[in-house]
């Protein structure tokens, strides 16, 4: 990245104490750790020394969550968000952080962010690729990235993986942690994973003939189908996640690039429900109060944030690199390894490296990289 000449102010927040600890560190060397960090420690607020962490769309639901827990914690947070606005809005929420413009829904924007975050901030510990959209169950054409792509596979996946692409680098130089935001409804046999159980709404990618088509007649569906289905765009955005976060874990580990996916759960009060709340907000409401206050298999926002800000954190004894976490159950709250939120099955499509490895390959052909980058 570019060296400030001197005298020339970072516009990144600084932390002298921001770096991550080693790797297999423990509180037997504690006596080698910053003060500001072996105070966070001692008070039990950190597992590990500040860190410096980006997240993508931190201005609404679980990412703002996240992002004033780490706040709080000590570390500082980077908010990347589709527009300024949005990042301010995100700082305020937030109580603090530095906000940056980062749209997903627009590839030179993303490369812009990445330059610039590349150039001036100190140091990258966490990037956490957060941010998504879901797209109305009643629609019949797509949304449309900038660049073309059916929006929501273009923002949830081809976006953030151009992103963690362009940063792989800078988090190489710091040994730091990709954290992705998966779900659940990536496998078609777990709740959510269908529409009332019809299988043409479950995730598949089939031979990826689509990934990456531009508006033109042609497929709408990562599979290659020409008829768009909403329910199964996201779907199958959310198994694009749990591909690439496998995938990244096997390219990227040998240089010391951890990267771990996660299950929110299902938490009705976020912007991925919006849609849903304009399809029908009377039904959307209804389903929202008996998820969250009756059944219970919903959870507060707070925790997906917990959860998040876990994942960031996490030392690697907890979390192995790879790893894919989940709560055992739709009901439970746990948001940390020791409360029960732990390593789970991934569905049989996920589990498929060829398929990881040719996702890998035919994205890095969509956004403009080497093949095997």
């Amino acid at each position: 990245g570019r060296r400030r000449s001197q005298g020339e102010k970072s516009s990144f927040p600084t932390n002298p104490a921001h770096r991550r600890l080693p790797r297999r560190a423990t509180p037997c060397n504690a006596h080698h750790m910053p003060p500001t960090a072996l105070l966070l420690l001692l008070l039990g607020l950190a597992r590990s020394a500040a860190l410096q962490i980006a997240i993508t769309g931190s201005n609404s639901g679980i990412g703002a969550s996240a992002s004033k827990m780490l706040l709080e914690r000590g570390h500082s947070v980077i908010h990347a968000c589709r527009t300024a606005e949005a990042a301010a809005e995100a700082v305020a929420l937030a109580g603090g952080g530095a906000p940056m413009v980062c749209d997903l829904a627009d590839l030179q924007s993303v490369r812009r962010f990445a330059a610039s975050l590349s150039a001036e901030a100190p140091a990258l510990d966490v990037l956490c690729l957060n941010a998504g959209v879901s797209p109305s169950r009643k629609a019949e054409v797509p949304a449309r990235t900038r660049d073309g792509f059916e929006e929501t596979v273009g923002v949830n996946h081809i976006g953030h993986f151009l992103l963690a692409s362009l940063l792989e680098p800078v988090l190489t130089r710091s040994e730091g942690t990709v954290v992705v935001t998966a779900s659940g409804v990536h496998d078609p046999d777990a709740p959510g994973g269908t529409v009332q159980g019809d299988p043409a709404t479950g995730a598949t990618l089939g031979d990826l003939s689509g990934l990456g088509a531009v508006d033109g007649g042609g497929a709408v569906m990562v599979d290659g189908a020409t008829a768009y289905c909403g329910a199964k765009a996201y779907h199958d955005s959310k198994l694009c996640n749990v591909l690439f976060a496998a995938e990244a874990a096997r390219r990227w580990g040998g240089g010391g690039v951890a990267v771990r996916a996660f299950n929110p759960g299902l938490i009705t009060s976020t912007g991925l429900f919006r849609a849903a709340r304009r399809d029908n907000f009377l039904s959307a409401a209804l389903f929202s109060f008996v998820a969250t206050s009756v059944a219970r298999f919903s959870q507060p926002v707070e925790v997906g944030g917990a959860r998040l800000a876990y994942l960031a954190t996490a030392p690697e004894e907890e979390v192995p690199p790879g790893s894919y976490l989940s709560a055992p159950a739709a009901t439970s709250a746990a948001a940390t390894v020791a409360d029960g939120f732990g390593p789970a099955a991934v569905s049989r499509e996920a589990q498929d490296k060829e398929l990881a490895a040719r996702l890998w390959e035919r994205s890095s052909a969509v956004v403009g990289l080497g093949v095997g980058v």
